[in-house]
């Protein structure tokens, strides 16, 4: 499901009480674990390694695709996630121990001493998401995906989760490469400490779906039966990390659009998320277009949905993504899930917000910063197809 961004600033005061300088980025999915055990995953195909890349086999679990991995002499399963950067593990520490609550979670996702590996360096921060923050502590250690070793990289050990609603699930695979530089609070992301330039999620069999990682080299494909989109790098509006975002054309509700017309949106590409988040306002304008279709075609034929990505140049048309409807075969599970982004999750612009706001009571600064409307568009979205996105050419392709 939908997990992901900062805290409002009600809950801003209460973090930064917490730690001095926290960090309040963009996350996905609660995970709290236990202590430090081996354990492993029946079910998974075992990943190749190909002479540009990686080929890893993913799980569907609770409406989200799991990657299987090794910290140290650990094995882990985290949420194959492109709206998110880091390399997330968790220790079960807290009322959840306490209470004995960690074996379930412990043996479905995998679990971690707080000092596993080696100091990183990096102070500790505070990572947040939809349903609530974590305290991280960053560590070095070495981290083994399918048969390729990667040595002294830096991931985060999650502590207890203080939560503000929302679904339950594995940590997060983070697979956003670049961050912004000049951010000193930002942590290194995964795949920047790694040589991958393109990452591909293969979902045309979704009783085998797959990811890739490789190098940036274009690959041959029948042009014909492909469309693609620019990415749009939010970092000039003040996120911290290059999301894998796409400039909107229409938001299409059973054939209506519902997007401003004066306001531009942009699509976050969110392996995270289930099926597809609005903010609030988008939500309402769903719902009451999904309520006029179905007095005319039923409940549970309305409420399609149609994004229209913004065409590259030369082309007439851009990429048209659907939302699936009803279960899909090989996973045995919906993926039409349309929810409204909560209120205390913040935005993915909540960092720079927060400064504004801070200059304008400081300075009497008055100028605002017009950003664009962010949608999340999830998994329900790429079913049946292959989705391959560029880092370095900035480019998204699906067929």
């Amino acid at each position: 499901m939908h997990d992901f961004t900062a805290p409002t600033p009600r809950h801003l005061a209460a973090l930064l009480k917490v730690v001095a300088t926290e960090s309040l980025l963009h996350q996905r999915r609660q995970c709290i674990l236990l202590s430090s055990v081996l354990v492993s995953f029946p079910g998974a195909a075992p990943a190749t390694a190909t002479s540009s890349g990686l080929v890893l086999p993913l799980e569907f679990e609770r409406g989200a695709f799991l990657l299987s991995f090794q910290v140290g002499e650990s094995t882990f399963r985290g949420v194959a996630d492109t709206g998110s950067p880091f390399l997330l593990v968790a220790a079960c520490v807290g009322s959840r121990r306490a209470t004995g609550r960690c074996k379930d979670y412990c043996s479905r996702y995998g679990c971690s001493q707080k000092d596993v590996g080696r100091p990183s360096g990096l102070d500790d921060n505070i990572v947040c998401f939809a349903g609530g923050y974590a305290r991280a502590v960053w560590r070095c250690g070495d981290v083994k995906l399918g048969q390729r070793l990667f040595p002294g990289r830096t991931f985060g050990v999650l502590g207890e989760t203080q939560s503000f609603g929302g679904n339950a699930g594995g940590p997060n695979f983070g697979l956003i490469k670049f961050a912004t530089a000049e951010d000193t609070e930002i942590r290194p992301t995964f795949l920047s400490q790694t040589p991958y330039e393109a990452l591909v999620f293969d979902f045309t069999d979704m009783s085998n779906p797959v990811l890739e990682l490789t190098d940036g080299l274009p690959q041959q494909v029948d042009r014909q039966n492909t469309t693609e989109a620019f990415l749009t790098d939010l970092r000039p509006y003040g996120t911290g990390v290059e999301y894998y975002a796409v400039a909107v054309e229409k938001l299409l509700v059973d054939g209506v659009d519902i997007l401003d017309a004066v306001k531009p949106t942009v699509a976050i590409l969110d392996t995270g998320t289930t099926g597809l988040v609005l903010p609030k306002s988008l939500f309402l304008s769903f719902d009451e277009v999904r309520r006029v279709s179905a007095q005319t075609v039923g409940i549970k034929r309305a409420g399609n949905v149609e994004v229209r990505l913004t065409p590259v140049p030369g082309s007439e048309n851009g990429a048209s993504l659907n939302l699936r409807r009803g279960r899909i075969a090989g996973l045995d599970a919906s993926l039409d899930i349309v929810t409204p982004l909560a209120e205390d999750a913040g935005s993915v612009f909540l960092r720079a917000e927060m400064r504004e706001m801070q200059e304008k009571q400081a300075f009497n600064n008055n100028k605002k910063v017009e950003r664009p409307a962010v949608i999340f568009l999830g998994l329900g979205f790429f079913a049946g197809l292959r989705m391959r996105i560029d880092t370095v050419a900035g480019k998204v392709t699906f067929a």
